[in-house]
């Protein structure tokens, strides 16, 4: 694969592209449709483990497993660690990456008291178009690589999860 062109716009266009991606991982885990809708364009097309695609952002947004579980309460809390962001093309106004990612998910398993983690291996390959709201998402391919389950012996809820730093005068 040859090197791909570095210049100014270039890095600031993939550190967007980053944080977009970040932006994303952080609203599934805090449970903020919102946030996670905004990462996407109108026209998105998703595929998800290898389900037939969806076609715009409400159909795509209808498919989100986690807020239904979360919502549900079959989902106790969730951690997306987002690893190797690789471009494999860019040029003004579209690009083309992929995302590893690890999924660790608490979930209920109907016992009182009693939860596992499930740790997943994802990937996503991504088309992204440049708009006038910045760089979105236009396509997704969701893949899930590997899975496994684990006993919890910890988890706080979504609801109870700390989202913002104390004020500064109160260090």
């Amino acid at each position: 694969m040859p090197s791909p062109k570095v210049d100014a716009q270039s890095l600031i266009d993939r550190a967007v592209i980053h944080d977009v991606q970040c932006r994303y991982f952080q609203g599934i885990d805090r449970g903020s449709v919102e946030q996670v809708r905004g990462c996407f364009t109108d026209d998105v097309k998703c595929w998800y483990d290898g389900k037939p695609s969806t076609d715009g952002l409400a159909a795509c947004m209808d498919n989100f497993w986690a807020f239904k579980y979360q919502q549900s309460g079959e989902w106790k809390i969730t951690t997306h660690f987002m690893g190797n962001l690789t471009f494999s093309a860019m040029d003004r106004d579209s690009a083309e990456t992929e995302t590893n990612a690890i999924a660790f998910l608490v979930l209920k398993t109907g016992e009182p008291k009693a939860e596992v983690t499930a740790m997943r291996s994802l990937r996503y390959l991504d088309r992204w178009r440049r708009t006038g709201d910045g760089w979105l998402i236009c396509e997704r391919q969701h893949t899930l690589d590997w899975s496994s389950v684990v006993p919890t012996a910890f988890a706080t809820q979504t609801a109870k999860r700390i989202n913002s730093r104390p004020s500064k005068t109160s260090w």
